[in-house]
C-alpha cells in the first residue's frame, strides 16, 4: 500500500481533491493562518478514518522539515513507498494504479519519478546543466539512459522507505533546491532512480504567476538563503552568480532595486 504525503500552507484540506487515492494519506500542515489552521484541525478531528493522518507542524517549518517529519511519524516497512505532493499538485486519476504496476515490475527501483509539466513545458525531469536546471522541450526527448544527467522535483516523487534510512531532506533548506539536493544525495549513495512515463502531473507553481512586490521580495529572500546553502554544499561556485539574473529580472519587473541590493549585501 502506498502512503501519500501532502504538505499544506494556508490552504484548507480538501478530501475531494484526494478522493482517488486509496492508501494512507498524511497532511503536513505548515499553515500560519489561524482560520485555516482551525478548519484543518477540526476537519482532522472529525474524520473517522484510520488511513488519514494529520500532522500539525505548528507554524511554517518549510518543506524539508515537513517531509522528514511525515516519514518519521509513520510506521512503515523498509520496502513501503511514499509519494510526495504539495498543495499545487494536480493528481491524475491513474497515478496510484500506474505506480503500483511500475513498482511490481521494477523491483530494483528506489525512487520513481513522474513527468511533471508546467506552463513552459517539461519541468521534471530537468537537465542538470552545470549549476542550473533546464526544462526539456517535450516528453519525447526524455531518455532514461541519461538518468544521471537529470534532476527531478518533489511533486509526485515515489520513494522507498529504506532510502530515508540513509538520506533525508536537508532541513537547512526551507523551500527551494530541497528536491535537487535530495536527488544528488540519492545518486551519490547509489540509489536506483527510474522514470514512470505513464504518470504525468501538471503543476501550478506560485513563481509562474504574477505576484505583488511584497510577495516576490519575501519569496526571493527565501530563494536566496536556500541557494546559498545548496551551492555551498555541492558546487564550487558563488550562489550570487547563479541567482544574479533573477535579482535583476525582479528589480526590473517591480522597478525596485531592493532585490539586487539585498543580494549584493548578503554575505
Amino acid at each position: 500500500m502506498l502512503t501519500f504525503i501532502i504538505v499544506l500552507y494556508n490552504q484548507k484540506i480538501s478530501a475531494e481533491k484526494f478522493s482517488m487515492l486509496n492508501g494512507r494519506i498524511v497532511f503536513c500542515d505548515n499553515s500560519t493562518d489561524a482560520e485555516i489552521k482551525s478548519f484543518n484541525v477540526s476537519f482532522a478531528e472529525n474524520l473517522k478514518n484510520d488511513n488519514f493522518f494529520y500532522l500539525d507542524m505548528h507554524g511554517n517549518k518549510g518543506l524539508s522539515k515537513a517531509y522528514n517529519s511525515a516519514v518519521e511519524n509513520l510506521k512503515l516497512n523498509a520496502n513501503d513507498f511514499v509519494v510526495i505532493f504539495d498543495q499545487d499538485t494536480v493528481i491524475p486519476q491513474n497515478l496510484q494504479f500506474q505506480y503500483e504496476n511500475f513498482i511490481s515490475e521494477n523491483k530494483d527501483a528506489d525512487i520513481i519519478c513522474p513527468i511533471v509539466l508546467d506552463s513552459v513545458g517539461v519541468m521534471s525531469p530537468s537537465i542538470a546543466c552545470g549549476t542550473k536546471f533546464r526544462h526539456i522541450a517535450s516528453i519525447s526527448e526524455i531518455n532514461e539512459k541519461n538518468i544521471f544527467a537529470y534532476s527531478f522535483i518533489n511533486s509526485g516523487m515515489c520513494i522507498k522507505r529504506s532510502v530515508f534510512a540513509k538520506i533525508k531532506y536537508d532541513e537547512n533548506m526551507f523551500l527551494d533546491f530541497v528536491d535537487h539536493d535530495f536527488v544528488i544525495s540519492a545518486k551519490k549513495n547509489g540509489f536506483k532512480i527510474k522514470i514512470c512515463k505513464e504518470v504525468v502531473l501538471n503543476q501550478n507553481f506560485s513563481g509562474v504567476t504574477k505576484n505583488t512586490y511584497k510577495q516576490d521580495f519575501s519569496r526571493f529572500c527565501i530563494y536566496m538563503k536556500d541557494a546559498k546553502v545548496f551551492y555551498k554544499k555541492w558546487f564550487d561556485k558563488s550562489y550570487k552568480l547563479v541567482i544574479f539574473p533573477r535579482a535583476i529580472k525582479l528589480s526590473l519587473i517591480h522597478k525596485n532595486l531592493s532585490f539586487l541590493l539585498t543580494l549584493l549585501r548578503n554575505k
